[in-house]
């Protein structure tokens, strides 16, 4: 795997570490328009989701075995779901206004599981 082909992840995985330590008061309850109900919640599943997909793509490019490639596809995912669980007890015992929640949990996982959703297809398709 060509090291270029992580630096998409790298530097999404720093925008989301920045994200997810932000203060409590420094993050918006809602941007301009949008109210929607949990709407966090859509925001943790786009980001993992995405965060997966950046990691998963240098397997992709490579000249991995098919075994390796999958492989690599789930332990991405899994280490994604690991560092969303992780982020939860940051926030909850560093992070000044923020609180450790289930939920976000289980939306970083949904993202996590999506990623992987989509690359095993894409995959199976190439």
């Amino acid at each position: 795997m060509k090291k270029l082909h992580f630096l998409p992840g790298f530097i999404f995985l720093g925008i989301s570490l920045f994200l997810l330590t932000l203060p409590g008061s420094s993050v918006p309850s809602g941007w301009f328009f949008i109210h929607i109900p949990q709407f966090d919640k859509i925001v943790h599943i786009g980001m993992f989701g995405m965060l997966c997909i950046l990691f998963h793509y240098p397997a992709f490019q490579s000249t991995l075995t098919n075994l390796q490639k999958i492989g690599w596809y789930w332990l991405v995912s899994i280490a994604g779901i690991v560092y969303g669980v992780a982020m939860e007890f940051v926030q909850r015992d560093l992070v000044a206004n923020r609180s450790f929640e289930g939920a976000d949990i289980l939306a970083d996982m949904v993202g996590c599981l999506g990623a992987l959703a989509i690359a095993l297809s894409v995959y199976k398709q190439k």
